[in-house]
């Protein structure tokens, strides 16, 4: 391709502000394409806006020839151009094999290709907007009078039809964006994160936000010094798009929020449909002229190039696109992503620049509990509701949001306020476990914490026991042990077994002292089965400690259930054996312990046991 274009080639061009812009930005779009850097010959698709299509098909022309007369007859040129337009039904020859040099293929949808061109490119890109640079060389070199550097963002912002109504006005000192744009959105109107209970993990750095974005408004920061994007990870149902929205109402930003989902079921659900909707949610975002928090939810499902899959050519032109419009930097804007797989993220998507903060939200604590039920209340009182607060183990915001509705309605029906009574009703059904039941509990609870009291890592154990279960909560235990431990730099192999054994002790301790097993220690993820599992699998397939110490795959690529051989996956089972084996034992050892702690919690229904063997 010719770095260079003839002065003839470059009248022509001042005359055609629209081919000129295509022409920046199609050279800035192939600058890395061995095509343009070495001359090699080959075949790109470039898929660009619809009603750009004839622009840049004449901006390719003169990319490839530098002439002024292969610019307006491609026919002089031995390369070749050729469009493949959706607007019409014109069928395109298109022999890959007959050219030697160069192919440019322009057009405004990747569905629409044939297959022999996709085949056949050595690259498919999808053209990005111009920059602000562009738009002011584009006005400089056509005679129009200089725009500063926030009016060329703001252009270059916009889509394609927005940037070709205002690419030569006149004058755009006194554009109102917010009508050239259709900037509909406004400060958030929702709660402010101040104002919202929990979320303590996030208020930090909000705080910092906050007090950055005002230096920056006072034009006392750079916006390249201000941290702005982070990632929220938590299990679902913590409030993590409650929060964002809160976040930009604190800050005083325009909230824009998103989904890998809604960009997926844009239009046909096609890949071009999917960039466009895409593309459009960051230029909403940076067309706001208060600033904007644009929030991802679902950011795991963007994809990631790692993946071996029937889709990986979809997943990586996805993941490719959004690394691209996540590298911008646009002033005003922040990013929050959202998602309860980190694991599952493309690692460039984590890297320094793009969501480099991972800000982790738990699920509320007992004090937090009884502060979120209260809000959804009304302000009813924290400390008035603490007594079924405190029973509401598990609960996440969106569930104590639930019950509130739940107590808000009795009241209701009562026609009066809220009161203690209806508090009491509106608490979710629960169900009295019998005392065979609970014995079961109490041995499978107090199984596990002997066993963790014989390994050097653990400090203490607190066990506790309930009566009862929620009647419509699925699977949940009637006890749970919180252990203390030491803080781990490395895990080494005997610590893994000794985690193995830990959670093998529950069923090990049921077979021993009732003489059968029962459903307790697994059928979830997070069960003591599956975590025992997974630490063995993990052992073995990428941490080196089976019979050969051979990685098999990366950790996120085995917890996704990575395929082992099934020598691989004797070696894991036997390491399951051999640490099954190894509780039971030890139980056995410690039995008299271990009665008599579950006799203790059965009666006490909290124990807590330092390592030393003291009991309080």
């Amino acid at each position: 391709m010719r770095h260079r274009i003839t002065a003839g080639a470059f009248k022509e061009l001042r005359k055609r502000p629209g081919v000129m812009l295509s022409y920046f930005v199609l050279r800035r779009t192939l600058r890395h394409t061995a095509q343009f850097q070495s001359e090699l010959p080959g075949l790109i698709v470039v898929i660009v806006d619809k009603g750009w299509v004839d622009r840049f098909h004449r901006a390719a022309e003169l990319l490839l020839s530098g002439q002024r007369q292969a610019f307006f007859n491609a026919e002089t040129s031995r390369h070749r151009v050729v469009t493949i337009d959706s607007q019409t039904k014109r069928k395109v020859d298109l022999d890959v094999l007959r050219y030697s040099a160069q192919t440019i293929v322009v057009t405004d949808s990747f569905d629409i290709l044939p297959a022999k061109a996709r085949l056949a490119a050595d690259e498919i890109l999808y053209v990005d907007n111009p920059t602000p640079r562009h738009v002011q060389a584009v006005r400089k070199l056509t005679g129009r009078s200089k725009v500063d550097a926030e009016a060329a963002r703001r252009v270059a912002n916009g889509n394609w039809e927005e940037i070709d109504a205002l690419l030569c006005r006149q004058s755009l000192d006194k554009l109102n964006y917010q009508i050239a744009t259709g900037d509909k959105d406004s400060t958030s109107a929702g709660p402010k994160l101040s104002e919202l209970p929990g979320f303590p993990s996030v208020r930090l750095w909000a705080s910092e936000l906050g007090a950055d974005l005002g230096a920056w408004r006072a034009r006392k920061l750079e916006w390249s010094n201000i941290d702005r994007a982070a990632v929220l990870v938590g299990p679902p149902g913590v409030g993590k798009t409650m929060c964002a929205g809160a976040l930009a109402a604190e800050l005083g930003l325009a909230f824009v929020s998103t989904s890998a989902g809604q960009w997926q079921s844009a239009g046909g659900g096609y890949l071009g449909d999917m960039l466009k909707s895409m593309r459009s949610s960051f230029e909403q975002a940076a067309a706001s002229k208060s600033g904007a928090l644009l929030f991802i939810d679902e950011l795991d499902s963007i994809g990631n190039r790692a993946h071996q899959s029937n889709h990986a050519y979809y997943e990586t032109q996805v993941v490719n696109t959004f690394l691209e419009l996540t590298s911008r930097d646009t002033p005003g804007v922040m990013m929050l992503a959202a998602t309860n797989r980190i694991d599952d993220i493309e690692a460039a998507i984590l890297r320094s620049g793009r969501f480099e903060r991972r800000i982790f939200i738990d699920l509320p604590t007992a004090d937090e509990r009884a502060q979120i039920l209260s809000y959804h209340l009304g302000n009813f009182g924290p400390e008035r509701i603490r007594r079924w607060t405190d029973q509401l183990h598990g609960f996440s915001p969106a569930d104590l949001e639930r019950v509130g509705r739940a107590i808000k309605r009795s009241a209701r029906a009562a026609g009066r306020d809220v009161t203690l009574a209806d508090v009491k009703v509106g608490m979710p059904a629960r169900i009295n476990l019998s005392d065979d039941a609970l014995h079961r509990v109490a041995v499978h609870e107090c199984g596990h914490a002997v066993v963790a009291l014989s390994c050097d890592f653990v400090t203490a154990v607190t066990i506790e026991l309930s009566d009862t279960i929620f009647e419509d909560r699925g699977v949940q235990p009637g006890g749970q042990v919180h252990y203390d431990t030491r803080d781990l730099v490395m895990h080494t192999e005997d610590i893994l077994r000794a985690q193995i054994r830990i959670s093998l002790a529950g069923l090990a301790a049921e077979e021993m002292e009732l003489g059968s097993k029962s459903t307790g220690a697994g059928g979830y993820y997070g069960s003591d089965l599956e975590t025992a599992t997974t630490t063995a699998r993990l052992m073995v397939a990428t941490w080196g400690m089976g019979r050969v110490p051979r990685f098999h795959a990366d950790r996120r690529q085995v917890e996704r259930n990575f395929k082992l051989s099934d020598e691989t996956s004797d070696e894991i089972g036997g390491i399951l054996l051999e640490e099954w084996k190894n509780v039971k034992d030890l139980l056995q050892r410690k039995r008299g312990a271990l009665v008599q702690l579950a006799s203790d919690l059965l009666v006490q229904r909290t124990v807590r046991l330092e390592a030393g063997g003291e009991q309080r």
